[in-house]
């Protein structure tokens, strides 16, 4: 992938929909106060968080909002995941500094979310929420054109190739700070209001963006 096409198909995602976007950076916000510590918030709090997300942004109500959706089983599973090592390890990576020593951390975060109704896309939006540095959230479109399965081998297979693609398209950038990265990435679009609020991504949800649009 080009630089170039890349920035375009963030362009294309982010003009149409800045409002949603409000979704978006308020899940971001109540989260990232925890600190990956989901106890400090009661079990109602992280539920309305994660389904305003899925339900509205990702709008996954007819996946999700079922009247035997176990909400609370997920949330003790989102509370066991956040205090694993493991994981916390991946709080000080992003996509581009994974390496292979971060495959089993990953596929295990990936298994960690066991519930019916939560399933490859729900998983990897949850994820994303819970560190949007590393996690690219993805969906079956996606899935298809890089030709992987919704298994946790295949979401790391994903995300290597991700990292790969973002390498591909930043070149000698890559070297440089990722939040100088997305800010340069930003100043492209037409919007003041879009590029202020687009330097607050990272470039696991960035690419992300590429990929909508160039699946739908």
């Amino acid at each position: 992938m080009k630089y170039e096409e890349l920035v375009k198909g963030i362009r294309a995602y982010e003009e149409p929909i800045a409002i949603a976007e409000c979704i978006y950076f308020k899940a971001l916000e109540k989260l990232k106060d925890i600190e990956y510590d989901l106890n400090k918030l009661n079990g109602e709090e992280v539920k309305e968080i994660i389904a305003a997300f899925l339900i509205l942004w990702g709008r996954m109500g007819r996946t999700v909002d079922r009247r035997d959706m176990n909400w609370k089983e997920l949330v003790n599973q989102l509370r066991n995941l956040c205090s694993k090592d493991f994981f916390k390890k991946l709080k000080n990576k992003s996509l581009l500094s994974i390496d292979e020593s971060d495959g089993d951390a990953i596929k295990r975060a990936y298994n960690s979310i066991r519930v019916k109704y939560i399933g490859p896309t729900a998983k990897s939006k949850i994820l994303h929420l819970l560190n949007p540095k590393v996690f690219v959230m993805w969906d079956e479109a996606i899935r298809k054109k890089y030709k992987v399965k919704g298994t946790a081998t295949g979401y790391l297979k994903f995300l290597r190739r991700m990292k790969k693609e973002l390498e591909e398209a930043l070149g000698e950038k890559k070297k440089r700070d990722e939040e100088k990265i997305v800010k340069e990435i930003c100043k492209n679009l037409s919007s003041e209001e879009l590029r202020k609020e687009c330097t607050r991504k990272t470039l696991a949800k960035l690419i992300d963006e590429y990929n909508w649009v160039s699946t739908h």
